[in-house]
């Protein structure tokens, strides 16, 4: 045993600095009052043991730098290695293992993106989360790695990192990766932000050969997106089409000559996703700007969404046809903007029939009517009883073939259309025309393909009658007598009669005899404000009727005055103070009449009762 004196330690207990360190057992112990300052203490050191054949094996414990424990590492067996072959043995368990396996892919993947090590440790998280979860099993490792590396991604809001870059490393399929990191996210439950596709301007602007004036075209291209976000085209679209549509305009604005292949071969995009973002951006007032207006100007109107506009255009289309607007619907008003000028009409033709169409028509029209000849002959091989009934049956079946081959081309609709136009039909008057117009052109559909379903109209099902029928109320006794005996006992025991229902209607009384006895209290109080209120506003009305009545009467009197000359000097006391007790709750303890009485007819102050109680002052003064 080796002892060495470590002077930097110090002893909890004593305070001395005396450690004495043991690397055989990895303690230290205080020589000064002996107590254990370390123990299993984790050294760097390298040492062999020999086996019981001569073979030298590596001695101690392996921990890696992610491993939460410590576990045996050794050669040939010893040390609690297990591994044959002269080969190094682990002793942990498979989920460490896989654990260590996907973090080693993890670091693997991302060196090839250079992606740092902050990204490597949120993907190995939600590796260790896919793991707990078992969504590794049955899927490749691989793809697991890529999915938790995108969602890493995606959670920077600076990284710029796409799908596609991880297929073209990993050489997989791009929509292999997505199905597996969609999947992932929906287990998991995390919301990811949309990326914003200014993000991408930079880094495919300079794949696209575009020499000194690269940064002059993204900036446009910037500007693009950012006008394509306030009229709601880039909401719902993925980024790398809107960044497609974005660079391909800019360039072109700038006079290069570029096509939907440049684009889409550096983005990984159909063009097909191109032009769709292109036509958006067409049908917005931007694109009618020059180029020194688009730089300058920045319009404050937002357009509606594309797809917003497009169920309009169908509806209004689907409420034309319903009310025979034929002028509507021929003046190109209900054209979608988005098509080009050849195509702009073409909602309106009706679906040409094919060849092949038409001779299934044929042969299903052909089909029908044989069956329906067949038919009629059996039925008159059965009515007839001789030879003679038959043979003179034949001739009239045979007369009225062509008859039922032409009345079941008329019955049986073709297969294309049920609106179609017989082809033999030459003549068309000027009265048909309408109606053969409106009979062209196709129902606009919905998105589950059928017909489209206007906004406040009642669909096909909600116009049909209800099957439920209406509820009746049931004859217990019929019900009752179209049962056995042993029925109609078991529904005599669940149904009661008059006398048990007066029974339990007093059972229930009695038990809620308070609840009952409450509910009629507040009743009858409720009965009684209402009567108190009503009798209340009835007096109200009464007072403001007489005051109105007598402020009439008062008017009419000054205007009868000989004194009246027309000229209206304003309110009187009277009317004044009759005014203000009008706007006012009145009482019930005043006289009014009596009120009323203290003026004199000119509507001012009268003193005569003042005079008649006043004491006469002659007689006061004999008196004394």
């Amino acid at each position: 045993m080796s002892n060495n004196t470590n002077k930097g330690t110090c002893c909890p207990n004593c305070g001395s600095r005396e450690i004495e360190h043991h690397e055989a057992t990895g303690s230290s112990i205080c020589t000064s009052c002996g107590l254990v300052v370390e123990e299993n203490a984790i050294v760097s050191s390298v040492e062999f043991v020999e086996g019981a054949g001569g073979q030298s094996s590596l001695m101690g414990q392996f921990v890696g730098a992610s491993g939460s424990k410590a576990f045996s590492r050794g050669r040939g067996g010893a040390g609690g290695g297990g591994g044959g072959g002269g080969g190094y043995g682990f002793g942990r368990d498979s989920r460490e293992n896989t654990l260590a396996n996907g973090r080693r892919r993890i670091q693997d993947v991302a060196s090839r993106l250079r992606l740092s090590n902050h990204f490597v440790d949120t993907a190995h998280r939600f590796f260790t989360l896919a793991v707990e979860k078992n969504f590794v099993q049955g899927r490749r490792t691989t793809h697991v790695v890529a999915a938790c590396l995108y969602i890493a991604c995606r959670k920077e809001k600076d990284c710029q990192h796409m799908l596609i870059d991880f297929s073209d490393a990993l050489q997989v399929n791009v929509y292999t990766l997505g199905t597996c990191f969609l999947k992932f996210r929906r287990l998991l439950g995390i919301q990811l932000e949309i990326i914003d596709p200014a993000l991408y301007i930079y880094r495919f602007a300079a794949h696209l050969d575009l020499e000194d004036r690269a940064n002059a075209v993204a900036i446009t291209a910037l500007r693009l997106v950012g006008r394509m976000k306030r009229d709601w085209i880039v909401s719902g679209r993925r980024p790398a089409g809107i960044c497609a549509a974005a660079l391909l305009i800019a360039a072109r604005a700038h006079g290069f000559q570029k096509n939907h292949q440049d684009v889409t071969k550096i983005l990984r995009v159909c063009g097909m996703t191109v032009a769709a973002r292109v036509k958006d951006f067409e049908s917005t007032p931007s694109a009618n700007l020059t180029m020194e207006q688009f730089i300058n100007v920045d319009l404050e109107n937002e357009c509606d969404p594309p797809v917003f506009t497009q169920n309009r255009i169908k509806e209004a289309r689907a409420l034309a046809i319903q009310e025979g607007n034929v002028e509507l619907l021929t003046s190109g008003k209900l054209d979608d903007p988005r098509t080009g000028a050849k195509r702009a009409s073409k909602w309106r033709n009706a679906v040409v029939e094919s060849k092949n169409m038409k001779e299934m028509n044929q042969l299903y029209t052909q089909l029908a009517s044989e069956m329906k000849n067949g038919e009629q002959e059996n039925e008159n091989g059965e009515d007839g009883e001789g030879g003679e009934t038959s043979t003179a049956t034949t001739p009239t079946t045979a007369t009225t073939e062509p008859q039922s081959q032409s009345q079941s081309q008329n019955d049986l609709p073709p297969l294309s259309s049920p609106n179609n136009i017989n082809n033999n039909q030459q003549l068309i008057t000027q009265e048909d025309a309408q109606n053969i117009t409106l009979s062209t052109i196709p129902f606009p559909k919905g998105p589950n393909g059928k017909d489209l379903i206007i906004p406040n109209q009642a669909t096909y099902e909600e116009l049909q009658k209800s099957t439920q029928k209406e509820e009746d109320k049931l004859n217990l006794s019929q019900w009752k007598s179209s049962m056995p005996q042993s029925a109609m006992d078991e529904i005599d025991d669940l149904f009661r009669d008059d006398e048990e229902v007066k029974q339990k209607e007093a059972i229930f009384n009695k038990m809620n005899k308070d609840y009952i006895e409450k509910q009629a209290r507040k009743e009858s109080e409720r009965v009684a404000a209402e009567m108190a209120q009503k009798e209340r506003e009835d007096d109200e009305a009464a007072q403001a009727e007489e005051s109105a009545r007598f402020y009439r009467k008062t008017k009419r009197r000054r205007m009868a005055d000989d004194d009246y000359d027309g000229v209206d000097d304003g309110p009187s006391t009277q009317d004044a103070l009759l005014a203000a007790i009008s706007t006012r709750k009145t009482s019930r303890k005043i006289n009014y009449d009596a009120m009323s009485s203290i003026f004199d007819d000119d509507g001012n102050f009268s003193t005569e009762l003042l005079e008649d109680n006043e004491p006469n002052k002659q007689d006061t003064e004999i008196e004394v």
